[in-house]
């Protein structure tokens, strides 16, 4: 549906109805006392395209204690590919301890630009200027209509022409303040726009992260094998490559091993990832 309820502006008796959602226009309010929770609680409200920006801290303990046991003493350069806020890569990274080389903490829509119209409407676009989302108080309205019926696609599309009004818009990186503020203390944390689909340009990784977006709800499987090909490219030999999704409150991931011609599985949790099929066999 493409206009749901803002939970800020309705009784707290209304709040379990399916279509109530958070209110996204703290981003832009300011997030400096917000909790990892709140926080990823409002990006998740963001939807790019067809795919939410879903995403919450410590759904992760089981592959993180796999990973800090494997490189226990041990300095890794990670790639964290579809990070999100980074919730989950602070995660990791306390299950690390310090023990890493560098850590590159990467998502495609990394940012987002918003905009108050005269009316107190609250816009948010991508990084290509398109209108995703607009908020006000008790109403959101997404840019995605799917198959709703007509009516609705059409009132949704004309509630967010209104983005042509507003005359000044400012960027916001949707990166929990928490590790914005340890990425600049520390010179091996680095915050880095990355796509999935594109070859890795920067420090070859021992390394590489890739938690719920590899879904084939989201993409073909020709587009998920080539993402995995790309990427499981750019890692050294030896290197390692996870895969991590939250199924009904469930952790599963399979971590594969690099060797000079293929990808070999090492560990498999929880019936492994959905996608692990889809890893390539040869280069």
């Amino acid at each position: 549906m493409p206009i749901k309820l803002n939970r800020a502006g309705w009784p707290r008796l209304l709040s379990a109805l399916p279509l109530m959602s958070d209110d996204p226009r703290s981003l832009a309010l300011g997030r400096s006392g917000a909790t990892r929770e709140s926080f990823s609680q409002s990006v998740s409200v963001l939807k790019f395209g067809t795919t939410f920006k879903t995403t919450l801290p410590g759904r992760q303990p089981d592959s993180n204690r796999f990973l800090a046991a494997r490189y226990a003493g041990k300095a890794p350069v990670v790639l964290d590919i579809g990070a999100s806020d980074g919730s989950t890569s602070l995660d990791l990274l306390g299950a690390l301890a310090g023990q890493f080389g560098h850590y590159f903490v990467t998502d495609f829509n990394i940012s987002v630009r918003w905009g108050v119209d005269m009316r107190g409407r609250y816009y948010f676009t991508d990084a290509s200027g398109a209108c995703i989302l607009s908020a006000s108080p008790r109403w959101l309205i997404y840019a995605d209509v799917g198959d709703a019926p007509l009516a609705l696609r059409l009132l949704a599309k004309r509630l967010l022409s209104g983005s042509r009004d507003v005359s000044s818009w400012e960027e916001i990186l949707l990166v929990h303040p928490e590790l914005v503020a340890l990425a600049h203390a520390d010179p091996r944390i680095t915050i880095a726009r990355h796509d999935v689909f594109s070859p890795w340009a920067g420090m070859r990784p021992d390394l590489i992260k890739i938690a719920n977006l590899l879904n084939r709800c989201y993409f073909s499987e020709a587009k998920i094998a080539n993402a995995l090909r790309v990427q499981c490219s750019a890692l050294a030999i030896g290197g390692r490559l996870i895969l991590v999704e939250n199924r009904a409150e469930r952790e599963q991931f399979s971590a594969f091993i690099r060797t000079t011609t293929s990808m070999q599985l090492e560990h498999s949790h929880d019936r492994g990832s959905d996608v692990a099929v889809l890893v390539p066999t040869s280069f």
